[in-house]
């Protein structure tokens, strides 16, 4: 990777990155795909902060939404790219890229795929966001090392009723449904996780001691545990800082109530 990349994420606390040729991406919406795209730079953004054992939301929600971050870093990064290469196109993404960011960056050596179709990094486990950056340069790309594959012991798929096959929908997926069913809240209200789903990332042995982020940003303003009173009386704007806001708040107090 170019010095210039390597020290702006060195910079920025993001330890595990990698590049590949756009030619070994997939495409997942190739009609977002940009023009003349020769390769991708791809990164994790770990975001353990602890167990937390007394929350009542997924792990990934007791940090404030990391597409604040995320936006954040990709549009500097971005910025940067064109000072140093203005003849050259970038763009960034995370979560919303015309690419399988899961295979990219297994495809750049950053993990590997569980059988909870998740990316297991060595370092941080599964608990780990994915953004990429895009671009018309082409950047020379390292034979990524082999890693250890997923265990594939099953103990995901014996905790998860969805992997197992015994379900036709992700409890995670069903908290984050608009419009559910009368059986389908019930099922939401039997769990003490009311938002999201940490069951298949608990239970995975590639998980245990896993090191905490190192990215200051997900330890600001953490909430343990999501209250629907206080949820009914935040302001637009704080509401709209928390991973759950993304559905309205109607859903997450029905799940909450």
């Amino acid at each position: 990777m170019l010095k210039v990349f390597e020290d702006f994420f060195d910079q920025n606390n993001i330890d595990v990155r990698g590049e590949i040729s756009a030619a070994d991406c997939s495409l997942v919406y190739p009609h977002l795909m940009p023009e003349k795209i020769r390769s991708v730079i791809v990164w994790l953004l770990p975001y353990y902060t602890g167990p937390h054992p007394g929350r009542n939301i997924s792990l990934y929600a007791v940090s404030k939404d990391y597409h604040i971050f995320a936006k954040d870093l990709g549009s500097r990064l971005v910025c940067l790219a064109k000072k140093e290469f203005p003849s050259e196109e970038f763009y960034n993404f995370c979560d919303s890229s015309p690419i399988d960011e899961v295979k990219a960056a297994v495809s750049a050596g950053l993990g590997v795929l569980g059988r909870n179709r998740l990316l297991i990094n060595e370092k941080y486990g599964s608990y780990v966001f994915i953004a990429s950056m895009l671009t018309t340069m082409s950047v020379d790309c390292e034979s990524a090392k082999e890693k250890k594959g997923c265990f594939d012991c099953g103990k995901c798929a014996r905790a998860c009723d969805f992997l197992a096959k015994k379900t036709s929908v992700c409890h995670s997926e069903l908290t984050q449904r608009k419009i559910v069913t009368e059986k389908e809240l019930a099922q939401i209200k039997s769990r003490k996780i009311r938002w999201g789903c940490d069951l298949c990332q608990e239970v995975c042995p590639m998980n245990e001691n896993v090191s905490f982020t190192p990215i200051p940003f997900f330890y600001e303003d953490m909430r343990e545990t999501a209250c629907a009173e206080e949820i009914e009386k935040m302001s637009k704007e704080i509401f709209s800082e928390r991973a759950y806001s993304w559905k309205g708040k109607k859903t997450i107090i029905r799940n909450l109530s």
